[in-house]
């Protein structure tokens, strides 16, 4: 209800099926940071060892925490301002606009700097944009954001500058360029070359999936 007040509109994107497009989203999250963090790890940038301390507390405090940050992150920039700026100049000119945005409010985030900014826009920004224009379902971009950052918070890696308690301890080895350094992972060129062929695979589905439509 509060989303339906705040939009002026019914809000089709939290339709169902609830938990089966939360589970798909939340499936390609963590095999993005899977695949990161591991390309990282062969690449000699990471070492990575089990170390958990008060597991539960850890992995409930992670998933309580992300699932939080994904809701209310995703309900503003693709629940409201994607689909507001869309109207007026496009899907693909609105993923553009709420990409930027969404970049430059991580700008104030610990570690951040002008590459991070730009890698979680396009990460992030470009990435999720262009899931939600594929699968026009709110549920299923909470679950890539929740799951992208909750794995990265279980590795024991910054979540985007943050850092908390994970069940491994992941020691940095190599170049910033690589370990994205103090910032996380999320500003290693390994990410943003994988989020890129991922956003270029959803743009792909988008279309057809636009296609569809209005062929239906």
């Amino acid at each position: 209800m509060t989303m339906r007040f705040v939009a002026g509109r019914r809000i089709g994107e939290l339709r169902r099926p609830i938990v089966r497009e939360f589970l798909m989203g939340g499936a390609i999250g963590a095999l993005f940071i899977i695949s990161s963090v591991l390309t990282v790890v062969a690449m000699g940038g990471y070492t990575v060892v089990w170390h958990p301390v008060d597991a539960m507390s850890t992995v409930s405090l992670a998933i309580a925490v992300h699932l939080g940050v994904a809701v209310v992150e995703e309900l503003v920039f693709r629940g409201l301002a994607l689909q507001a700026i869309e109207k007026y100049i496009g899907a693909w000119g609105a993923v553009a606009i709420t990409a930027l945005l969404f970049g430059g409010a991580h700008m104030l985030n610990p570690g951040a700097s002008l590459w991070s900014g730009f890698a979680i826009t396009v990460e992030a920004g470009v990435l999720i944009g262009a899931a939600f224009v594929w699968r026009r379902n709110l549920w299923f971009v909470f679950g890539l954001h929740f799951a992208w950052n909750c794995i990265q918070n279980l590795f024991g890696i910054p979540v985007s500058g943050h850092r908390e308690p994970g069940l491994f301890e992941t020691t940095v080895h190599g170049d910033a360029w690589l370990t994205g350094g103090a910032f996380g992972v999320e500003a290693s060129v390994v990410t943003v070359a994988i989020s890129v062929v991922l956003s270029t695979a959803m743009v792909i589905a988008a279309r057809r999936a636009k296609r569809m439509r209005e062929i239906g």
